[in-house]
This record gives structure tokens, C-alpha cells and sequence, in this order.
């Protein structure tokens, strides 16, 4: 085995291992200029658009108005686009009309499940395909909570946030039975983040990859 088929092997190794680290988190895809209070809208204008901007969060809690968003849980983030140039407060262009596309896995025990978001302006929240929030309207923060009884296993989510002008502001945390809300990447959660299918195949191939390599050249 030459020196350079092994670093091609263990950088695929890599690569795989990070992948499927930054994979158990949410991606968050923020695409600016752009927003509907029409879910399909966003759904499609996402699904055919690069975002502007996209990071990996174990947290959702975003705000460009930290001292005036309130939410249940302390402590917030700006939103990608502006933590990407450092710009900050609800003026500012990039915090004033766009829309983001979190999406994500959670592996689960069997029961009932309930998420919370405290939001300004709008969202839609899936459950594995199922809406459980449906909020279409511009307002001040509010409360929202959807309700799924899972089964064990993994779960998709997928939640797609707008904003039109003033504070922008999102809190999303889950909670089992005992109603403790808490981020999803919280010690306590009564869930986990896990890989999608496709990036755990990835990871497979790498090592395997790596290991076929010492094996030949044993």
C-alpha cells in the first residue's frame, strides 16, 4: 500500500467521522430575501435555492433582539446570516425578511412528546411529515406547542421559520410527559440527535474503506 492510497484512506476516514458528527446535530439553512407565510412556498423556493448561509446547532434559539426576546430558556444566538458577518439588531438588513429551514433526526423511546417554540414572526413545524404547528401569521413572540406520540426509534424534523420586518426570534425545545422543556441537545433531553441514514452509510464506507486498505497491505 503506498503512503498516498493510505492518507486518501484516512482522510475519507475523516471526513466521514466529521460528517457524521456535524449530521448529529440540526442543520439550520437560512435563505435571505425571501419569505411566505404559505409553507409550500417555502418548502419549494428551498428546495430549488442554495441558502445564503447554513450551520449545524445543537440549540435553536435564535434572536436579533437579545434584550427584548424573552422565550423560556436563557441564553440565545443571532441568526446564521448575521453571526456570519457580525452584524446584530432587528435594523439590521439581514435580520428583516428571510426564512430558515431547520431540519434534523432524533432517536426516541416510545411516548408521548411535546414541542415548544416561542416565535416572532412565524413557523411550521413536522413531526415525520405530520404538521403539529401551524402558524402562518406575523406577530409579536408567541407561545406555540405541538403534541406526537412516537414510537421508538428515529424521527424526522423538519421546521421552517419566516420573518417580515421587526424583532426575528425563535426558541424550539421538546419535552416527554413531565413537560420539562429543554434544547434538544440538553443533558436531560428525552431525546438524541442523530445522523441521517445517508451520512451513517457514508461513515460505514469510510471506515470500511480504511480497514479494506490495512488489510491488503497486511
Amino acid at each position: 500500500m503506498t503512503f498516498s492510497s493510505l492518507k486518501l484512506a484516512a482522510v475519507a476516514a475523516l471526513f466521514a467521522v466529521t460528517s457524521a458528527a456535524n449530521a448529529s446535530l440540526l442543520l439550520v439553512e437560512q435563505y435571505d430575501d425571501f419569505w411566505s407565510t404559505d409553507v409550500n412556498a417555502l418548502i419549494d423556493y428551498a428546495n430549488n435555492n442554495q441558502a445564503d448561509t447554513s450551520a449545524y446547532w445543537g440549540e435553536i434559539d435564535f434572536t436579533d433582539d437579545p434584550n427584548g426576546f424573552a422565550g423560556d430558556i436563557a441564553g440565545s444566538n443571532p441568526w446564521p446570516s448575521a453571526f456570519a458577518v457580525g452584524a446584530s439588531g432587528k435594523n439590521h438588513g439581514l435580520n428583516q425578511t428571510f426564512f430558515a429551514r431547520i431540519t434534523g433526526n432524533i432517536a426516541t423511546d416510545a411516548g408521548d412528546f411535546y414541542f415548544r417554540t416561542f416565535n416572532d414572526d412565524g413557523l411550521f413545524l413536522f413531526v415525520d411529515g405530520e404538521l403539529i404547528i401551524n402558524d402562518n401569521t406575523l406577530h409579536p413572540e408567541k407561545r406555540f406547542e405541538g403534541f406526537k406520540s412516537l414510537t421508538a426509534g428515529v424521527h424526522s424534523i423538519e421546521l421552517y421559520f419566516f420573518e417580515n420586518g421587526g424583532e426575528a426570534s425563535l426558541e424550539f425545545s421538546v419535552a416527554d410527559a413531565s413537560r420539562q422543556f429543554v434544547h434538544f441537545n440538553n443533558a436531560n433531553s428525552p431525546v438524541t440527535l442523530v445522523p441521517e441514514p445517508t451520512t451513517l452509510a457514508v461513515f460505514g464506507l469510510g471506515l470500511f474503506g480504511l480497514a479494506l486498505r490495512r488489510n491488503r497491505n497486511a
